[in-house]
C-alpha cells in the first residue's frame, strides 16, 4: 500500500487550463455566433444531431482514408442498440482478394473512447486497422456521443462516503540535544471510517449498470465469440475492468493512456483505519504529490455548469479549448468535439460528472485503482498491454508494472491521434 508520491517539477494541467484563456487568430470579441450557440443550446437535444454530425465525419474524414489504402471492397454501418449503444461499423470484404482476407485478424477489435468525447476519437486509425482486421467497431458510451443514458445510475439507499475524511498532522523532528529541526514528520489519520466493502460493491454495480452490462449485450446481440479491446483514457479504466470480469468474452485489452490505473492514498482498497495514525513523506494534498496534474474540486464537481453559466463566454473558452486540444486536426472535427461536449443533454452531462467524481479523484487517481488489482494483471498478463505518449500528462511510470507497455513517439495523451502510425503498429503487433 504505497502512500508516497513524487515531486513534479511542472504542472501540466495548469498549462492545459490556460488553453482556455489562450488568444487564437480569430476575432477576440464575442461573436453573434456565441450568443446563438448558447441562447439556442436544447437542454434535451436529440441523438439524431450526432449520428448526422458523426456520419459527417465518416464521410468526410474516416472514408476518404479508407479508399486511399486502396480498400475497394468495405462496408460502412451504423445502428443503435435497443438499449442505445450507438455503433459504427467497418468491414474490409475483399471478396475479389483471398489473398488479403486470409492475412486479415478475424476476432472483431472494439474501440471505446475517453471522457466527453465519441467513437470519432478514431477517425485517423480507422483506415489503418481495416487493412490488419476485418471488423472494427467504435462505440458511443452512454451518455457520450449519439447514445443516450436510458436508466439512471442508481445508488442505494445508504450511500457509503466518496472520500475518506482524512487529517494531516505536521510535527518537527527533535534531534538528540533537544534542538528541533527544520525537517517536518508528516501523519494522518482518518476521521471517518469509510465502508470499503459497500463502496466496493456500489462501484462494481456502476461499472456493471454503465459499461459492462451495454458491452456484454452488445457482444451477445452480434453473436461474438470474443472480441480484442481497445479503450482510451476513461473508457481504458472501464475496458480493463469488463477485460478483468469477462475474460470470456475479451481476448486482449489494449489500454491508450488510461485513467485511474495509480495506487493511491485514497483507494477504498487500502486498509486505513479510524483514528490509527500513518507516516508519509509527502503531502498527497499538494499539488507536486502526483505528477503534474490536480484539477480543483470545485472545478471536477461542477464541470459543464460552469460553462453554461459563463453563458457566450463559456461558449468561446470550450471553443479556445478544443481548438488547442485538437490543432492539428480539422476545423470539422474541433467543432464537432466542442459540440459533442457543449450540446449533449443536461442529463447526459449530469450523469457523467457523477459517473466521473464516483470513480476518481481531483488528482486523476481512481478509488478503485486499476493496480490494485495485481494479481488477476498478472494471471494474463500476455493479455493487456499499456501504451503512454512520450509527453503524455498521465503518470508513465505505471507502464513498469505491466510485461507488455510502450511508449508512442511524439504524441501526449491523445496518443492514437498525435502519432496514429507508431500507436497503430504497437496496437496490431500485440493482438495479431
Amino acid at each position: 500500500m504505497p502512500f508516497n508520491g513524487k515531486s513534479a517539477n511542472t504542472n501540466s494541467m495548469m498549462r492545459l487550463f490556460k488553453k482556455f484563456f489562450e488568444n487564437t487568430n480569430e476575432n477576440k470579441a464575442i461573436t453573434q455566433s456565441n450568443w446563438s450557440v448558447w441562447w439556442n443550446r436544447d437542454p434535451k437535444p436529440s441523438s439524431i444531431i450526432f449520428k448526422a454530425s458523426e456520419s459527417r465525419l465518416v464521410k468526410e474524414l474516416i472514408e476518404p482514408d479508407i479508399v486511399k489504402k486502396g480498400i475497394t471492397d468495405y462496408s460502412i454501418n451504423t445502428y443503435t442498440m435497443k438499449d442505445g449503444l450507438q455503433t459504427w461499423a467497418f468491414k474490409n470484404n475483399s471478396r475479389d482478394n483471398k489473398a488479403l482476407q486470409s492475412k486479415l485478424i478475424k476476432t472483431p477489435l472494439v474501440l471505446i473512447h475517453g471522457y466527453l468525447t465519441s467513437s470519432m476519437h478514431y477517425h485517423k486509425n480507422v483506415a489503418d486497422l481495416m487493412t490488419k482486421y476485418k471488423e472494427v467497431y467504435l462505440i458511443d458510451l452512454p451518455g457520450h456521443g449519439a447514445t443516450d443514458f436510458h436508466q439512471k445510475i442508481v445508488y442505494p439507499d445508504h450511500e457509503p462516503a466518496h472520500k475518506l475524511e482524512l487529517e494531516f498532522e505536521r510535527k518537527y523532528e527533535h534531534k538528540e540535544n533537544g534542538e528541533t529541526s527544520k525537517n517536518k514528520e508528516l501523519f494522518f489519520y482518518n476521521k471517518k471510517q469509510l465502508d470499503s466493502a459497500n463502496y466496493q460493491r456500489l462501484l462494481k454495480g456502476i461499472r456493471k449498470d454503465f459499461f459492462n452490462d451495454s458491452i456484454e449485450r452488445w457482444i451477445r446481440t452480434h453473436k461474438m465469440n470474443k472480441i480484442n479491446l481497445v479503450g482510451h483514457s476513461y473508457g481504458g479504466y472501464f475496458s480493463f475492468h469488463f477485460w478483468r470480469d469477462r475474460p470470456d468474452l475479451v481476448n486482449k485489452l489494449v489500454m491508450l493512456s488510461p485513467l485511474g490505473v495509480e495506487k493511491n492514498i485514497w483507494s477504498i482498497n487500502n486498509l486505513i483505519l479510524q483514528h490509527d495514525k500513518y507516516k508519509v513523506e509527502h503531502d498527497p494534498t499538494a499539488w507536486t504529490y502526483l505528477p503534474n496534474r490536480k484539477v480543483p474540486e470545485f472545478f471536477l464537481n461542477n464541470q459543464y455548469k460552469i460553462f453554461m453559466a459563463m453563458g457566450p463566454v463559456g461558449v468561446r473558452l470550450l471553443q479556445n479549448f478544443f481548438k488547442h486540444r485538437f490543432n492539428k486536426e480539422s476545423p470539422l472535427f474541433q467543432k464537432y468535439s466542442f459540440e459533442n461536449c457543449y450540446l449533449q443533454s443536461n442529463d447526459n452531462l449530469e450523469l457523467n460528472t457523477i459517473l466521473f467524481n464516483s470513480f476518481f479523484t481531483n488528482y486523476l487517481t481512481s478509488y478503485d485503482p486499476i493496480l490494485d488489482y495485481g494479481e488477476d494483471i498478472e494471471k494474463r498478463k500476455d493479455d493487456i498491454k499499456i501504451l503512454y505518449g512520450d509527453h503524455d500528462w498521465m503518470d508513465k511510470r505505471c507502464a513498469k508494472e505491466f510485461t507488455n507497455s510502450s511508449i508512442i513517439p511524439n504524441s501526449g495523451h491523445n496518443l492514437n491521434i498525435d502519432n496514429p502510425k507508431d500507436t497503430l503498429n504497437e496496437i496490431v503487433n500485440f493482438l495479431k
